[in-house]
């Protein structure tokens, strides 16, 4: 599993479960053509969107907003040290 995917599925399974989560990953990876484990920093964007989209009906726009900045932080911080 790449480290983007466990980042994200990390972050938003208190809210939505572990199966949720990571269908939200598999189905972001694969509307940009990859599997979860191809996933990088790159696709965050597409992956912010669909945490947004996913966490909208069970979360505030700034716990939303918060979370996806310590996800962007993780990700970020463990691609720049591999």
């Amino acid at each position: 599993m790449s480290r983007v995917t466990e980042c994200t599925v990390a972050a938003i399974e208190p809210f939505v479960g572990r199966m949720a989560a990571d269908t939200c990953v598999r189905a972001t990876a694969l509307s940009l053509g990859k599997t979860a484990d191809a996933l990088d920093a790159s696709d965050l964007p597409a992956i912010t969107q669909s945490i947004r989209r996913l966490l909208a009906p069970v979360a505030s726009v700034a716990t939303i907003e918060g979370l996806i900045e310590g996800v962007v932080r993780s990700c970020e911080h463990s691609s720049s040290s591999t």
